[in-house]
């Protein structure tokens, strides 16, 4: 499985796509066999004109299951991305807990016929 991270406008802080890569793989690294590729991207939401906010959008491409696709903003990037490895982690879970559920099926219940 592949994690592909992209920073755009953001000050690359020394160790950032080290610390990107080896959070979102702690997150989602049971998960391994669920997941086709995984895609980090980190921007700053304003840019030129100033503030403070950092945005993690991340995109998991999931095996039989519908893909994952959220954004976390935080005024720190590492914020941002300990937030988003966080939500990966529990979306991860119930989506493949979900999958794994048997299904039942209903029998009818017969009422006792007296003898």
């Amino acid at each position: 499985m592949r994690i592909d991270l992209h920073c755009d406008n953001v000050e690359a802080a020394p160790g950032l796509r080290d610390y990107v890569t080896r959070r979102m793989q702690f997150a989602i690294g049971r998960f391994r066999d669920h997941i086709q590729w995984a895609r980090v991207k980190v921007a700053d939401v304003n840019g030129p004109r100033g503030g403070t906010d950092k945005r993690c959008v991340v995109q998991l491409r999931l095996r039989n299951l519908p893909d994952v696709v959220f954004a976390i903003t935080q005024i720190e990037v590492r914020a941002a991305v300990d937030e988003a490895a966080d939500r990966v982690s529990r979306v991860l879970a119930q989506r493949v807990r979900r999958s794994q559920r048997p299904v039942r099926s209903v029998a009818p219940q017969l009422d006792a016929v007296p003898a």
